[in-house]
């Protein structure tokens, strides 16, 4: 399977969180199990999410676009990055 379409799968089955804001909150409130960053958004937004996330022990993964990652969301604009919520095991 495509790294696109494990992404897609991903995304399709876990409640998720869009935007760099309710990201990074969601990885202080120790809500989100892991995180995808658009491989072309701001480096600043991307250095800010994955430092985050690394401290938080979430796991970082990188999708192809930001207007990808928008669309896959199923959202009118690009997103930057987006969490994907804690699976309950």
């Amino acid at each position: 399977m495509s790294r696109e379409n494990e992404l897609k799968t991903l995304l399709a089955s876990s409640s998720k969180v869009v935007g760099t804001k309710q990201v990074l909150r969601g990885i202080s409130e120790g809500t989100v199990g892991c995180v995808i960053v658009a491989e072309d958004a701001d480096r600043i937004l991307k250095d800010r999410v994955t430092g985050a996330a690394e401290s938080g022990g979430v796991p970082v993964l990188v999708a192809p676009s930001m207007a990808w990652l928008g669309e896959v969301c199923g959202i009118e604009v690009g997103a930057a990055a987006v969490g994907t919520g804690k699976r309950e095991d």
